[in-house]
């Protein structure tokens, strides 16, 4: 009997050590396939972030793109997000804060980052699509300073010598852009400044009427005294910070340019432009600043209804084109006599005059 007890004893020790054994490696061999069957661990990404409270994204970040997973799905890539830039680090500076003030995290990277001005691609998260859609028009705001609390972003930008332009934009509900006000906030010192280098007189008071230039609506000038001031008017562009000046209140605006250190007078906007082109190809050694249409008129050469342009370069007459109903150019140089003028070369001469 008592070896008997023995042997039951040892059995039960045995079948107690090999049941021990197993449940102890049970739990490693259930961790193994639970890591072998998580998506996570099949894909390389960067980082993750919070959408919000309930939307987790995982990213990766690659010269031009963007990859989003969602970490609650399964494994699927939620969307790919392209984008250009200028700027070398932009793949280090994926910046995720609320831009429209909607409640969710938006995405930016840099587009450009020079001379002063930076800009960003802008993507807005969109409830509707569970996915980011892309804002374009962000890309053109520079320097932009978002406010959330307001659904707006603002805008300011100093130019050289233009003024500083003030910008003020709005989101939409269709997550777009749109403009909401732009001013250059110290037009009136530029304009006076402007008025002064090309008429000599620095008195510019804000106009009535507003100038069409170049097909574009502007915010306009009166320089000097009085009703018709003395004879120049200023326009401007103020989200382009784009000067124009009409020296004679012709109707024939020109560009204000900026040589670093005074204003010197452009290139002419509109028909006026064939006209300093045609004048410059007649005297090459003259510089396109330097050539003034000073006079326009409206009459006949021979019995074809036409216009004819007075052109000065240092005070003095140029020469006088014509411009014919049909489209034909014709130059005088000694005051009486025209000449069929084309590719820039003289002609015959043309028995009609000008009237």
């Amino acid at each position: 009997m008592h070896i008997k007890k023995i042997t039951l004893g040892f059995c039960i020790l045995l079948v107690l050590s090999l049941v021990t054994s197993c449940s102890r490696e049970q739990p490693e061999e259930a961790v193994t396939t639970k890591q072998s069957t998580d998506w996570r661990n099949q894909i390389e990404y960067d980082g993750s972030f919070y959408v919000s409270k309930e939307i987790k994204l995982l990213y990766s970040l690659d010269k031009g793109s963007i990859t989003l997973w969602d970490d609650g799905g399964d494994g699927e890539m939620l969307q790919e997000l392209s984008y250009e830039t200028a700027a070398a680090d932009a793949m280090e500076n994926l910046i995720r804060e609320d831009v429209n003030g909607d409640g969710y995290v938006d995405l930016q990277t840099v587009y450009s980052d020079t001379g002063g001005e930076t800009s960003y691609n802008l993507w807005l998260w969109s409830t509707a699509d569970g996915r980011y859609r892309a804002c374009s028009l962000y890309r053109m705001v520079k320097n932009p300073q978002p406010d959330p609390t307001a659904g707006t972003v603002s805008s300011q930008y100093v130019t050289e010598a233009f003024g500083t332009v003030v910008s003020t934009y709005r989101f939409t509900e269709a997550l777009e852009l749109e403009t909401v006000s732009e001013a250059i906030s110290d037009a009136d010192e530029i304009a006076g400044a402007i008025a002064l280098a090309l008429t000599g007189d620095g008195t510019a008071a804000p106009s009535q009427g507003e100038a069409i230039v170049d097909g574009v609506e502007c915010a306009a000038y009166t320089v000097g005294a009085g009703t018709a001031g003395s004879g120049a008017y200023i326009a401007y562009i103020p989200q382009d910070a784009a000067w124009y000046i009409d020296a004679g209140c012709l109707g024939m605006y020109r560009t204000v340019e900026w040589n670093g250190e005074t204003y010197v007078p452009g290139r002419y906007i509109e028909d006026a432009a064939q006209v300093q082109d045609l004048a410059l190809a007649y005297a090459p050694e003259v510089e396109y600043s330097e050539i003034f249409i000073t006079a326009r008129e409206e009459g006949k050469l021979g019995d074809s209804s036409a216009v004819a342009y007075t052109v000065e370069a240092e005070g003095a007459v140029l020469c006088r084109l014509c411009q014919t109903r049909l489209g034909g150019w014709y130059i005088c140089t000694d005051g009486t006599t025209y000449f069929a003028f084309t590719g820039g070369e003289m002609g015959e001469p043309c028995e009609d005059t000008f009237s």
